[in-house]
């Protein structure tokens, strides 16, 4: 076909193109120089769990809540081992040069912001039973051994069995056993038997490999700054260990340093991925082209479709989320797509004789149809998450929508202005081999096709009815900012070493903070209030995942609240619950027939002033337990209480586990309020309820995306169609395509995530454009007077391939994503490859057998049932 040929309307494209073509070139490289100043200096990343939790009902009501206690702690783990001879981190030794480095640590860190605010480690509690034993200020560094250690701080004839009567010495010892030292501790065989050999034969000295020292971290910093904070104090530590005489090791691990090293090691994650598609691009492209424009015109189109995407994401937003780190492969595998269709066409053109702009209009009209409904519906499929409750997930989709409209616009405008602007005439050309080739292919495809139509049909039902029962009894949805960093990191090291060697792993608290019901500015403490309180700890107690130190006895539920806090107060001094008609039942708080309300608050106020040691643990004092429970308001001259906070230690480190969590804790919140509970309002909060609530939205970022992309493409397709029919046949095997993939990831063990969710999406927008380019071809080669069979032989031979060929291209830029180093964006890798695999394998396998039905009943209909082979 000549030009002389070309309709009015594409003359008129043809003369625009080649008037335009420098100025929509210049204005392009403008926008590409003006939206690139934006990336530099080059953007920051921010991924911590508050940036992706959604937005809460709750959320005003925890604010007020906290603006009174502070934030919640922020727990650092330093997982310590000794590399001296015995390799005991127990040895009076080690401990005293633990507590030596222990000391200067928290010297660098008053000196620093105050990043310490409290601490639970081995040689503070040892030292704090000689403070409290002595009374003459022994320091664990005037120790020789751990015979004069027990000598002088347990009274003489004690044996081991002896501390089984107490039950908080037992709660106490079995708490430090799980979650402070290693699970090879040997102690009855060596301290216990010393003891019971009244101290007279044996060697005292108990042993671990090693110990973990628990520092809480200042939470009133600013993240990013509190994040840089506990890096440093990594350093500080790593320096500690390097020094000379040192024989301990030091792992250190926590929420902020795993998001500092996710930040840390975004950008060139970022970098390395972007180098690796953008090798694959020029690789294929110079497969399927096999010239100098038809690799670099593309490669210059992609690389101003990534610019102005992030340049246009860095206009709104100064950081970045890790999330974005997808975005560049995914548009350069989209990108690909758009050219090497475009260019087909345009090769062919220019081989028939055609001028550049001739030949990229006749592409363009030619493709337009079906690119543009790709494009629309891939826009769709990722504009969906922006009804995500995750606004991570909903700005990656945004970004992705903006990335593929970009990738389109260079794709069409830039490359053609470059062929029009760099490329002269050219002979035409007969590329007969090539034809012949892709002819047979296609005649040997549809033979196939045609003897197998039923067993394809059934194995496609088998199939998907398959990956619809594994997916549902196998797939789950997962978070954990862990995900995000590669498993050979120092830090995925050391969490693996804590799961190995503490009986209690992965100990996080959940709150319970309680306020007064509305209209009231008090919490009523009157004795159904006390009543409450005790059956709020029995649920406590009772509740899944609660820490209970079991391995000295039964144990008490490790917890902290007004009802632990009096208990405890009063245990210790029962004439301080009579001045305030409180005693003990058990574990049971219960009230003398004196109680009136006030009485509960002022003993709260009381113990406010005392100094004395309430945790030998932790090393906290009366005050600051009270600081940490209850929020008293004393303006009256009588206490009242204003909010309460319980903390609630859980062991929870899978989903599932920290689901289960939650869930019990949110049941006793329900059984602990209203008409039958406390007068008061509680919510549940904590970073184990944000985990949960992503992993909620989540799933219902998956279903919405899901129903809004099928929507729009379906939509899209009754438009062009204006028949159901066809546009349900269309739409067929792109819900079988995602349906697969859910069941694909089943096979592998892969979950939803942050990433994978929005996949059914993508297969749906990536989907409707294969299935619509082969509609579209077999339609066309219906209209030209073919039957069926000869129809779909065409399409094969020509859209068949060109779809082979892209296909495979956008799975190499998909695949580029194993290159990461981590495991979520490798995973996101392999499930959109596979979800362009099984778009292309069903529109190429489903659809023609579905077609060929259709047209072939139409003609039937029609009384023309002449079917040539």
């Amino acid at each position: 076909m000549s030009s002389g040929s070309v309709l009015p309307s594409a003359e008129r494209m043809e003369s625009l193109l080649k008037v335009g073509a420098l100025p929509l070139l210049t204005v392009a490289f403008l926008l590409t120089l003006v939206l690139g100043s934006f990336l530099f200096p080059l953007p920051s990343f921010h991924t911590d769990l508050a940036e992706f939790s959604p937005v809460s009902d709750t959320d005003a009501a925890e604010a007020r809540i906290l603006a009174e206690f502070g934030e919640e702690s922020r727990i650092l783990g330093v997982h310590v081992t000794s590399t001296s001879s015995d390799g005991n981190a127990l040895s009076i030794a080690s401990l005293q040069q633990q507590q030596t480095d222990l000391e200067a640590l928290r010297e660098w860190a008053s000196q620093n912001g105050h990043l310490i605010e409290g601490s639970m480690t081995a040689p503070e509690i040892i030292q704090r039973a000689l403070d409290e034993e002595t009374g003459d200020g022994l320091s664990l560094q005037d120790v020789t051994s751990w015979e004069q250690l027990i000598n002088e701080t347990v009274p003489s004839g004690t044996q081991c069995i002896d501390g089984a009567a107490d039950e908080e010495l037992v709660t106490l010892a079995g708490f430090a056993k799980d979650a402070l030292v290693h699970r090879d501790l040997v102690f009855e065989e060596t301290t216990c038997a010393w003891l019971d050999a009244n101290r007279s034969s044996g060697d005292a000295t108990p042993f671990a490999s090693s110990t973990l020292w628990v520092l809480y971290i200042n939470p009133d910093l600013e993240d990013e700054v509190r994040q840089n904070m506990v890096n440093l104090l990594r350093l500080q530590l790593n320096q500690m260990e390097a020094a000379d005489g040192s024989d301990l090791e030091y792992g250190v691990i926590s929420n902020d340093l795993i998001s500092h090293d996710i930040n840390q090691g975004t950008l060139g994650n970022l970098v390395w991925l972007i180098a690796g598609a953008v090798a694959v691009v020029v690789l294929l492209l110079a497969i399927a082209f096999r010239s100098i424009q038809g690799v670099a015109f593309p490669l210059v189109a992609l690389s101003m479709a990534l610019v102005w995407t992030y340049g246009g994401l860095a206009v709104f937003q100064t950081r970045f989320s890790v999330l974005e780190v997808a975005v560049a492969p995914v548009v350069l595998g989209l990108g690909i797509d758009y050219s090497i269709h475009l260019q087909r066409f345009y090769n062919v053109a220019r081989d028939e004789g055609q001028d550049a702009a001739a030949a990229w209009v006749s592409a363009c009209r030619a493709l337009s149809l079906p690119l543009s409904i790709a494009v629309v519906t891939t826009i769709a499929a990722f504009l969906a998450n922006v009804v995500s409750p995750l606004p991570p997930v909903r700005l990656f989709g945004l970004t992705l929508a903006f990335g593929v409209l970009s990738a389109f616009v260079t794709a069409t405008v830039v490359v053609g202005s470059m062929h029009v602007l760099m490329e002269g005439a050219r002979d035409r050309l007969a590329r007969t081999a090539e034809r012949e080739l892709t002819s047979r292919f296609a005649r040997e495809l549809v033979i196939g096709q045609r003897r197998t139509q039923a067993v394809v049909l059934a194995l496609v039902a088998l199939l998907t009815v398959g990956s619809v029962v594994i997916a549902a009894s196998r797939l789950e949805t997962e978070f954990d900012l862990s995900d995000f960093l590669a498993e050979d990191m120092e830090i995925m090291q050391v969490r693996e070493e804590l799961f190995a060697s503490y009986e209690v792993t992965g100990w996080r608290p959940i709150y319970i903070l309680i306020e007064p019901q509305p209209g009231a500015d008090a919490i009523v403490d009157d004795g159904a209030f006390v009543d409450s309180l005790d059956q709020m700890d029995a649920r406590i107690r009772l509740a899944p995942r609660v820490i209970i130190p079991r391995s000295a006895g039964e144990g008490k539920a490790m917890y902290e609240g007004v009802h632990p806090l009096l208990t405890d107060a009063i245990e210790q001094d029962p004439d301080f619950g009579q001045r305030h008609n409180l005693s003990l039942l058990g574990n049971e708080l219960v009230t003398s027939a004196s109680y009136q309300s006030g009485d509960l608050a002022a003993a709260l106020a009381e113990l406010s002033l005392n100094n004395s040691l309430a945790d030998p643990l932790t090393g906290e004092d009366w005050s600051a337990r009270v600081a940490n429970s209850v929020v008293l308001d004393e303006s009256g001259g009588e206490a009242r209480i204003i909010f309460m906070r319980v903390e609630v230690q859980m062991q929870a480190s899978s989903n599932s586990e920290i689901r289960e969590a939650v869930d019990g804790m949110l049941e006793v919140v329900e059984q602990s309020s209203g008409r039958y509970g406390m007068d008061a309002r509680m919510y549940v909060t904590g970073d184990l309820v944000l985990l949960t609530t992503v992993m909620q939205g989540l799933t219902t970022s998956q279903l919405e995306s899901t129903g809004i992309s099928l929507a729009v493409s379906f939509i899209v397709l009754l438009a062009i169609t204006r028949r159901i029919g066809p546009a349900v046949m269309v739409i067929t095997p792109v819900a079988v395509a995602a349906v697969w993939v859910v069941g694909g990831m089943a096979l592998l063990n892969l979950n939803w995530n942050v990433l994978t969710v929005m996949v059914t999406a993508l297969t749906i927008g990536l989907g409707i454009d294969y299935s619509i380019h082969v509609w579209r071809r077999f339609e066309v080669a219906c209209s030209e007077g073919m039957d069926p069979w000869s129809a779909l032989r065409e399409t094969h031979a020509t859209t068949g391939v060109a779809l082979l060929l892209s296909a495979g291209t956008t799975i190499c830029g998909f695949l580029v994503l194993r290159l990461s180093p981590m495991p979520v964006v490798q995973d996101f890798g392999i499930v959109t490859a596979m979800t362009v695999f099984f778009s292309l394998l069903l529109a190429l396998g489903l659809l023609p057998i579905l077609l060929v039905m259709d047209s072939t009943f139409e003609r039937v209909l029609n009384g023309d049932s002449h079917d040539d082979s």
